[in-house]
């Protein structure tokens, strides 16, 4: 049975024909549930909440309820936006906007482990993963293939940049740069993510020129501005450059509300994170 007779469905929201809807959910009014999208037993999908195609709620995951915002008004009319084949799995939380028709947005093939919280008014691409009760304050940017490992918690208005990986635990107080590795309470530059670059397909000429730039970059005592500056230099006659090390010269250069992670010497790396990749 497509819709279990024990869930309540607004009368306004949409349900694709395809969709099914588990014993005691609930989706709210004008939301938008796809095709073969799977909402399990006691999923709440509250009002405003559009998804597109092959999404799995978990059971007793809530998205699109009120914004944990101090003084945020109820009646405010914003939602949640959702693509296609994401899961979402079991008390995974999912906040909407603080603002008028405002979106929280979810890409395409993302997967929220248990108990993942996503703030309001936070923009995530595809391919991301969040493990078990990482915390996502609002008005974060999450860039594609991000992973974010268990009890991270990343500060309002961060940059997460494509490929970055945050070890448990870290905490995350500014902006994390495209294809590294983060770790710690205050969380820090420990590396490049190696692995997270192959099984994204980065090739082996731009792993190269990324590793250069990060030596550049954060392992030569300069600042952030003055290492970019050296390193678009390298590259300003070039024809070959690679796309990835374009991104990641562009993400540093870009404004910031909370700046950018630094790396930390060599020797206390070592010492406080002996399995970090050095690059």
């Amino acid at each position: 049975m497509p819709i279990h007779p024990t869930s309540i469905v607004h009368p306004s929201a949409r349900i694709d024909p395809t969709a099914e809807i588990g014993a005691y959910a609930h989706v709210g009014e004008e939301a938008q549930i796809g095709e073969r999208c799977v909402l399990a037993q006691g999923a709440y999908v509250a009002a405003r909440v559009t998804m597109g195609a092959g999404n799995v709620v978990g059971p007793y995951a809530v998205i699109g309820s009120d914004p944990q915002f101090l003084g945020f008004d109820a009646s405010l009319r914003s939602g949640v936006r959702i693509g296609d084949n994401n899961v979402l799995r079991e008390h995974c939380t999912i906040h909407r906007s603080i603002y008028p028709d405002g979106m929280t947005v979810l890409g395409n093939n993302n997967y929220l482990m248990v108990s993942a919280h996503l703030g309001h008014d936070c923009q995530v691409g595809n391919h991301v993963v969040m493990v078990n009760y990482a915390g996502i304050s609002g008005h974060v940017i999450i860039e594609d293939r991000v992973f974010i490992s268990g009890h991270v918690g990343v500060h309002q208005y961060c940059r997460l940049g494509r490929g970055a990986m945050i070890g448990g635990l870290s905490g995350v107080n500014a902006d994390v740069p495209p294809y590294t590795m983060i770790r710690g309470d205050f969380a820090f530059v420990a590396g490049l993510n190696i692995v997270g670059m192959r099984r994204a397909g980065v090739s082996p000429a731009a792993r190269m020129a990324l590793r250069k730039a990060y030596k550049t970059i954060f392992r030569a005592g300069l600042s952030i501005p003055r290492g970019v500056e050296i390193v678009r230099a390298e590259w300003a006659d070039k024809p070959d450059t690679p796309a990835e090390l374009l991104a990641f010269l562009d993400f540093l250069e870009q404004p910031s509300k909370r700046g950018v992670l630094t790396a930390r010497s060599r020797s206390r790396i070592r010492h406080e994170s002996p399995d970090a990749e050095l690059e």
